[in-house]
């Protein structure tokens, strides 16, 4: 009996041993299932419960990879019956993540990156842009079970946006709020300041397209610079540099 006791126990100490030193890297291996390809971890390092790595992610199968801003998680007890992880970018507290045997869930803030870096998760011709200027994410938030993922709710800030297709890309900042919506994505966009004011609302969806409805002030002449992205949606409104700008539907 207590020869059966001793290996019993041994049995547990061993299996303890091997989950809590699991592999960071098993986090990648979960995200791709999760996404179907689309988002994975490299450089991972440490273990599950405490580890750092790099988020990537592709708009497509052939797309290249966007790299986002470094991560490094810790386990720091439970949270409504789930493990709850705090989440640190560049030393910095980013938020949290709870996961359980139902799924997960995950509220990152104070993320950066350039635009640059962003650019190949946009959608078809989004992602020829050759954007500039800075991504300040002041909230994601992100849920998913062990077989799919999604961002349920996105706002940051574009600070300095430009563009390197046109002789003078400066476009100005903007704010741009986004939510999961119907198997797609609805958002908000208003600018801060800078030559080009856009306010509107719009959506993305694989069913509809991209859709947007909202007015456009120019006020450097930008928009004659590129009339093959803008041009044939702007209705000018009687006003010097003010339009409207409505997007039925465009297949990116």
């Amino acid at each position: 009996m207590k020869r059966i006791y001793l290996v019993t126990l041994t049995f547990l100490l061993t299996l303890v041993f091997i989950v809590w030193q699991a592999p960071a890297s098993l986090i990648g291996a979960a995200l791709r299932q999760a996404t179907h390809g689309a988002w994975d971890l490299a450089g991972a390092s440490g273990t599950v419960w405490n580890g750092q790595g790099v988020i990537t992610g592709k708009a497509g199968k052939d797309a290249p990879l966007a790299n986002l801003p470094p991560l490094g998680w810790q386990l720091a007890g439970l949270k409504g019956g789930s493990l709850r992880f705090l989440i640190t970018s560049s030393g910095q507290p980013a938020g949290e993540v709870l996961a359980g045997l139902a799924g997960w869930q995950a509220n990152l803030r104070g993320l950066s990156m350039d635009a640059k870096e962003a650019t190949p998760l946009l959608p078809g011709l989004l992602n020829k842009g050759d954007w500039r200027g800075l991504l300040n994410f002041q909230q994601v938030a992100a849920n998913g079970n062990w077989r799919s993922a999604q961002v349920s709710q996105l706002e940051m800030a574009w600070l300095n946006a430009a563009t390197g297709l046109m002789p003078k890309g400066e476009l100005g900042s903007f704010v741009i709020k986004g939510q999961s919506e119907n198997q797609g994505l609805s958002f908000s966009i208003s600018s801060q300041d800078g030559p080009l004011q856009i306010t509107g609302l719009g959506s993305f969806s694989a069913q509809q397209g991209f859709r947007f409805n909202g007015e456009l002030t120019d006020n450097a002449g930008l928009a004659a610079q590129f009339p093959g992205f803008l041009g044939a949606y702007l209705q000018p409104t009687g006003q010097p540099g003010r339009y409207t700008l409505r997007i039925s539907q465009l297949d990116l």
